[in-house]
């Protein structure tokens, strides 16, 4: 995926997130680790290079990128490979693809957010607005996708607390990395 095509797709899934739902519906690739290797890992590291200006010391600011993008990657991978388990566990390959490249992209808001974590006590503010729009966002994929009526309700809920829980999670080892390189 181009630059281009990337910043094309994170604005078409934060304003017209189910136009990209249905085009991604249209023409899923088979590989299932393409979405995490060209979209979410770019979208990550943008945003940790986004981030070194506003810290202005080189050297801490980019071990707190190089700290904050692995915190976003272990994030990922522990929140993909949850809701892949209590949401896929008895379906087909297919079902299991859907399932991550809806997990991959909806939480891009959380990580466009990550430089709003520097505003002290309006943090939480920023963090609650981006999981809050990760929920709808995943929502909004399971329902183009058809994955909702094949999921109980009480599997969504579930996998909506397991998301918000490791959100909660990786926020407080943000603002514990902004404390230890005294940001």
């Amino acid at each position: 995926m181009s630059v281009k095509e990337l910043f094309v797709a994170i604005f078409t899934l934060l304003f017209r997130n189910r136009t990209l739902w249905r085009d991604l519906k249209e023409g899923i690739p088979g590989k299932e680790f393409t979405v995490l290797r060209e979209y979410a890992v770019p979208v990550i590291a943008l945003v940790q290079l986004a981030k070194l200006p506003l810290i202005g010391v080189p050297q801490p600011a980019m071990f707190f990128a190089i700290t904050n993008f692995l915190i976003d990657i272990a994030v990922l991978y522990l929140i993909t490979g949850g809701v892949g388990y209590l949401v896929a566990r008895e379906q087909s390959e297919s079902f299991k693809a859907m399932t991550l490249h809806v997990v991959c992209y909806s939480m891009t808001p959380v990580w466009l957010f990550e430089p709003f974590y520097f505003t002290g006590t309006w943090s939480w503010l920023f963090a609650v607005i981006a999981l809050s729009y990760t929920l709808v966002i995943g929502k909004n994929g399971l329902t183009v996708f058809d994955l909702e009526p094949a999921v109980s309700r009480p599997v969504l809920r579930n996998t909506a607390l397991f998301v918000v829980l490791v959100n909660i999670m990786a926020f407080l080892l943000i603002n514990a990395a902004m404390r230890l390189f005294n940001f």
